[in-house]
């Protein structure tokens, strides 16, 4: 994306055994180049290949007696015409903030198949991000051997006659995402070096026995050292979605948050990490990791102040709901870690977007996207305007905490008030005055939709009823209705949730679908457990009928899907082989609720990085799940919660870090065990204990 050209900028530094120092910094004069070597081809996208024949031509390269007689000078390459077209003139090098991309675990394949003579399929197991290390014993020079990688095979049914087994590649699309490699003869190691690949099955041909799946593995990459936080439950289902969100966070977050590891894209798309994440931040140590990309963002926000919906690369077809991502994640990650730095570095840009949206306002209304509620099963219901102006609300009142935690406080009352203001219009043009429902406000749009989708054949006129999930659930979780609308709004999204509905496609889907896209799943439990539907919420999470997150994990996922329906024992792909991704971690928000309210690890915003914070574990009050327990690790230490239900009483387990606090909030009426001598105290159906560090066990009932 940024380049047509190999290069490197490098200061060589050499310590001498006699306590002497020299520095060479690149340049035409000292250094040489070599392009014959075993590497042929190094593309992220299109593979790796390599000529094992020519290893010898750079045996012993990197030491002091190497003859590098047959190496040309070096060549100095300018950015002017060969790099992508930005504004170098204020370029700065600085150090690499988070860690780099490395080697994070070695699976080895579950098994193989021969779906065509002498095609050979391994499956790995788990859909992951990286490359291959398979062992070749006794191979023939100059005998080439291909290899490819998909995430998913082609199914048994009549629209894929003939292909049953083999690799589906239409959703890599023009991503070659192939390796070669031409043996040098006798034993040796295929091990690609300057590629990356997202794959579950590893296809390989060219050879004259299959290799035995011990001699097949697969190198993960990731730039998340360690997952450090920790979900289980009662409900195997639910702990393999859990684990599944793990796993494409690890596999998305390389060098940067991409959309997908796998097809010819895998770019910052900032829809997918503005909701995303709080997800990320209580799930593993990303904190340098997210204020390099806030970096990105602000290296090409544009001139008026709009942040591109693509990081770093610009451009993008996002909008408000994508572009928040540049107010969101800032914030979302001082809670997480207490970062006040990061903040005043990007607190201009969070100011030069608000103005920005400010611009898109005419007659009262945002109108800045094109996108709303991404693959909502329901989208066509909605207007999209409802969403960029909650966001917008929202974003300004984020804008005002951050100025006043960093001591600007006339601004902070500016945004503040403009976002009460937002809030009032919100009210006046989207909520109907009798029924209280959502309602459209007649603006037209224009329609932007994923391949094979259709705008809504019918009008959209002002006033006509939404209704809809994420059109409740999104102003919910940010706030956005007033106090006479937002107990209507709530009553509005358990019916919804609650009730049969009939999708874009005609089709009526059971209670207790998602019928929300990106946006509205992120928020769809937030909504409902802060408000006190905490049944509403774990029925949602346990449904396992499509759509919803338990049908990717009835169907053998191991990863999140882009789509909730990217597979269906029924249809297959459904027509949408092209734009499929099975690794994309937006639906994977819900963790964040895993933590949160299933958990009850929840921040103190008066004390951002958990130094005091709120536990307020919630059991299931469905009894479909039996117990919960896991872990967030903070800069202070580990937070523990575990509750476990047994007849009418519940054990609680938590651990309160050395040096911090919590108010902790008990489901029950009173307490049978624990907690001695400790004052409590009961609101409604909660018991209230303000506790300092140490390790507690409490029944209630």
């Amino acid at each position: 994306y940024f380049g047509d050209r190999q290069s490197l900028l490098a200061s060589l530094e050499i310590r001498y055994t006699d306590g002497t120092e020299q520095v060479i910094q690149t340049n035409p004069t000292d250094w040489k180049t070599f392009t014959d070597g075993p590497i042929r081809v190094g593309s992220f996208f299109q593979g790796e290949v390599f000529d094992a024949r020519k290893k010898a031509a750079i045996e012993g390269w990197s030491t002091t007696n190497f003859n590098d007689k047959n190496w040309a000078p070096a060549a100095k390459i300018d950015l002017a015409g060969t790099s992508f077209a930005l504004d170098y003139k204020g370029m700065k090098l600085v150090n690499h903030l988070d860690d780099r991309v490395t080697v994070q675990q070695v699976l080895q394949a579950k098994s193989i198949a021969e779906p065509r003579k002498g095609v050979y399929v391994y499956d790995m197991g788990q859909n992951m991000v990286g490359f291959p290390k398979i062992f070749i014993k006794n191979g023939k020079p100059g005998q080439v051997i291909t290899m490819r990688f998909a995430e998913v095979l082609y199914p048994d049914l009549a629209e894929y006659a003939g292909q049953k087994g083999m690799i589906m590649l239409e959703n890599i699309r023009a991503a070659l995402a192939q390796d070669i490699h031409i043996l040098q003869g006798g034993d040796e190691y295929i091990q690609p070096r300057f590629t990356f690949h997202g794959y579950r099955y590893l296809e390989i041909t060219g050879v004259d026995q299959a290799p035995a799946l011990g001699q097949v593995a697969g190198i993960v990459l990731s730039s998340v050292k360690n997952i450090s936080s920790s979900y289980e439950t009662s409900d195997p289902m639910v702990n393999k979605l859990w684990s599944n969100i793990t796993w494409s966070m690890r596999s998305n977050f390389l060098s940067i948050p991409t959309d997908t590891p796998a097809r010819n894209e895998r770019m910052g798309w900032s829809g997918d990490i503005n909701v995303f994440s709080k997800t990320a931040t209580m799930m593993a140590p990303v904190n340098n990791f997210l204020r390099r990309h806030l970096l990105g963002m602000r290296d090409v926000q544009r001139a008026d102040g709009r942040f591109t919906d693509v990081a770093p690369m610009g451009g993008g077809f996002g909008g408000t709901l994508w572009g928040s991502a540049g107010i969101v994640i800032p914030w979302e990650t001082y809670l997480q870690y207490g970062d006040k730095a990061m903040l005043a570095e990007h607190y201009d840009a969070m100011k030069r977007y608000m103005t920005f949206l400010d611009s898109k306002v005419k007659d009262g209304i945002l109108n800045e996207g094109p996108l709303g509620d991404w693959l909502s099963p329901e989208g066509n219901k909605n207007d999209n305007t409802l969403f960029w102006m909650a966001y917008q609300a929202a974003d300004l009142a984020i804008v005002s905490k951050v100025a006043r935690v960093l001591g600007f406080t006339a601004e902070a009352d500016n945004y503040l008030a403009q976002s009460e203001a937002k809030k009032v219009a919100f009210n006046e043009i989207y909520v109907d005055k009798t029924t209280h429902k959502t309602i459209k406000s007649g603006v037209k749009t224009g329609f932007m939709g994923p391949p094979n989708a259709n705008a809504a054949p019918e009008v959209s006129d002002k006033g006509q009823l939404m209704d809809t999930q994420a059109s409740y659930a999104i102003p919910l979780a940010l706030g956005t209705f007033n106090s006479t609308n937002a107990p209507h709004a709530l009553n509005h999204l358990v019916s919804t949730v609650t009730r049969s509905n009939t999708d874009d496609q005609g089709v009526a889907r059971p209670p207790y679908s998602l019928m929300t896209g990106f946006i509205g799943t992120a928020s769809i439990s937030e909504a409902l457990s802060a408000n006190g539907k905490h049944d509403i919420a774990y029925g949602l999470l346990t449904n396992k009928t499509y759509p919803s997150w338990l049908y990717s994990v009835a169907n053998g996922a191991t990863s999140i899907w882009e789509r909730l329906n990217s597979y269906t024992i029924e249809n297959g792909f459904g027509g949408n082989n092209s734009m499929n991704s099975f690794n994309h971690y937006s639906f994977g928000a819900v963790a964040a609720w895993m933590y949160t309210h299933s958990l009850g690890i929840q921040r103190d915003e008066a004390s951002p990085g958990y130094q005091h914070f709120i536990l307020q574990p919630t059991p299931d009050p469905t009894g479909k799940i039996t117990f919960a327990k896991g872990h967030v690790e903070t800069m202070y230490g580990t937070i523990k919660s575990e509750w476990r239900k047994n007849g009418n009483q519940t054990t609680y387990r938590f651990l309160i870090p050395a040096n911090t606090s919590a108010q902790v909030k008990l489901v029950g009426q009173k307490i049978v065990k624990g907690l001695a001598g400790i004052k409590t105290k009961t609101s409604a159906d909660r018991i209230e204990i303000e506790l300092s560090a140490g390790q507690y066990e409490v029944i209630v009932e």
